[in-house]
């Protein structure tokens, strides 16, 4: 085992990349992203450490599902198969540890697959919008949230894939709708927008309860 360093923006491993190793995070963080029409959606962000990633190419030894790329300054401990297979064989709360993480991750491989056959374009753009501002957004006084426009583009574009003049056209009917509002400030620059509490209520995925897979 070995520790390798990846700067901001620095490619990991590629989707379609032959997997002799998995890493263990030590520092940093790191976007596992697959190809979609249209881009790349961002599957998982890895940022605590001691979580761990590429498994799946180590296990079965096919290529790379998924790519990776470090969102920070990142340090990795990399696991090649001969000591992937001596962690398995001598230490039975990491042999669990993997079973717990696969599962956790078809379950979340099953909602994505899911939100992507069967969600309608303008619910996944509300979707990623109603996750950006809350992660992101500035609450204000009647519990709507207000968010910047481009940056909310660039982040509904880098992690779910969807074309920049779908968004544009998407968000402007909302605008046109009422569903969301220009920010007070912003009547004349058009650089804020505000998605309200009904708003986000209506559409945020974490508000609705899921079944188990």
């Amino acid at each position: 085992m070995t520790e390798q360093v990846y700067l901001t923006g620095e490619s990991i491993f590629r989707e379609g990349d032959p997997g002799d190793v998995m890493y263990v995070l030590l520092a940093g963080a790191v976007d596992l992203k697959k190809r979609v029409e249209g881009g790349e959606t961002v599957l998982s962000t890895i940022d605590e450490p001691n979580e761990f990633f590429g498994e799946m190419a180590l296990i079965d030894g096919r290529p790379r599902s998924a790519s990776a790329v470090a969102v920070r300054d990142t340090k990795l401990l990399v696991v090649d198969r001969p000591a992937f297979e001596a962690l398995i064989q001598s230490n039975g709360k990491f042999a669990l540890k993997i079973i717990k993480v696969l599962s956790e991750r078809i379950r979340c491989s099953n909602d994505l697959v899911s939100d992507l056959i069967e969600t309608m374009p303008k619910e996944r753009i509300q979707r990623g919008m109603a996750d950006f501002a809350l992660r992101f957004g500035e609450r204000i006084h009647d519990g709507g949230i207000k968010v910047r426009m481009g940056d909310m583009k660039a982040w509904i574009n880098g992690r779910m894939g969807i074309a920049l003049d779908d968004l544009d056209a998407a968000v402007f009917r909302m605008l046109k709708d009422g569903a969301i509002r220009w920010a007070a400030t912003s009547s004349q620059t058009k650089e804020h927008v505000v998605l309200p509490a009904e708003f986000l209520a209506r559409v945020d995925r974490r508000a609705a309860d899921r079944p188990a897979l």
